[in-house]
């Protein structure tokens, strides 16, 4: 296995010149550094993390922290926006560790720091009062938010829109003659989930459309609890005309269930869903919904992350981003009472 000093030998340079080359040094000339990276490449070298790391002060690790790890197998989701953030860090050269928030619960994330195991962290799904959060905004500890949201002064955030989502869909449905409109929820322990269910109650009320709790099913973010939600609202006299799920995968469960029992969709009920997973373009009928931008959402938060990390006195962004509607088959208009 090739070393630093064959390299060094290869490039006819010093030692420090190499190290100063894989580190990235911009006082190296152009042409020195061509050199090295030839003889890099002719060798095969690959430079030690660990050194490197230790020579930056840096651990060239970001932690990502998931509130429940079930979610990367049931929640398409959030596998795919981990792959969005994963490519968005190959350029900056950092590595990602993904930390189970439920092991660490009522712990101390900070040990992710002083423990030197990270750089910085993104926190995904984070629950509303995460208390843990205060101990990384004193600590001055870069940290990032990603679809969740925090007043602390250190603490940054990057998110959609979800009042506008929600807000979108009312309109929508109700352009097509439906007032009486069921929601599914997703798991109200977590800010968008308890965002996207303020507004549905703010603008339907604020619309004049019938509300009750009964037109509205608490969900668990699954497909299952979708299944739940359909023969919730398929006893219901009147039944909704239209339901608002509040992501794909629940929408995907309320479509099976509709299927068994014989309901149609769109021509008995209507049916939308959140986040474009790549299953909604494949079911019967193809799922209305509504597109986050996963890749700009993966990379504001490693944009800003790398940020925080390059200046602790750099103030916390609140970044709030638009989804896109995506109108396939699954809503129709409704003519009746």
């Amino acid at each position: 296995m090739a070393s630093q000093s064959d390299v060094a030998k290869l490039a006819n340079v010093s030692f420090m010149t190499v190290s100063r080359v894989v580190n990235g040094d911009p006082r190296v000339k152009s042409e020195t550094r061509e050199r090295v990276q030839r003889a890099i490449e002719e060798l095969g070298y690959y430079p030690n993390s660990i050194a490197r790391a230790l020579n930056r002060q840096r651990t060239m690790t970001i932690g990502l922290i998931l509130q429940k790890l079930d979610f990367v197998l049931s929640e398409p989701y959030i596998s795919h926006l981990i792959y969005h953030i994963e490519k968005a860090l190959i350029p900056h050269d950092y590595d990602m560790l993904i930390v189970s928030g439920e092991r660490r619960n009522g712990g101390d994330l900070t040990l992710l720091f002083k423990q030197k195991k990270v750089d910085g962290v993104i926190i995904l799904g984070s629950q509303i009062g995460d208390p843990r959060l205060q101990a990384l905004s004193e600590n001055r500890y870069p940290s990032v938010l990603l679809h969740a949201h925090s007043d602390l002064p250190c603490i940054s955030c990057v998110d959609v829109n979800n009042y506008s989502i929600i807000e979108y869909f009312i309109d929508y449905l109700a352009a097509r003659g439906h007032r009486r409109i069921g929601f599914i929820s997703g798991d109200l322990s977590v800010l968008n989930a308890y965002q996207r269910l303020d507004a549905y109650e703010a603008y339907m009320m604020k619309r004049g459309l019938p509300f009750g709790k009964e037109l509205v099913f608490r969900g668990n973010w699954s497909s299952g609890s979708g299944f739940e939600a359909f023969l919730h609202f398929n006893e219901l006299r009147p039944r909704p005309s239209a339901v608002i799920a509040s992501n794909d995968h629940m929408a995907i469960g309320f479509l099976k269930a509709a299927y068994e029992h014989q309901v149609r969709i769109p021509e008995e009920m209507s049916l939308v869903g959140i986040d474009d997973i790549e299953m909604s373009a494949f079911t019967t009928p193809k799922l209305t919904t509504m597109r986050q931008p996963m890749q700009t959402i993966a990379s504001a938060a490693v944009e800003t992350l790398i940020g925080a990390m390059g200046g602790k006195d750099k103030p916390a962004a609140r970044i709030v981003l638009e989804a896109e509607p995506v109108i396939r088959d699954s809503c129709g208009f409704f003519s009746g009472a």
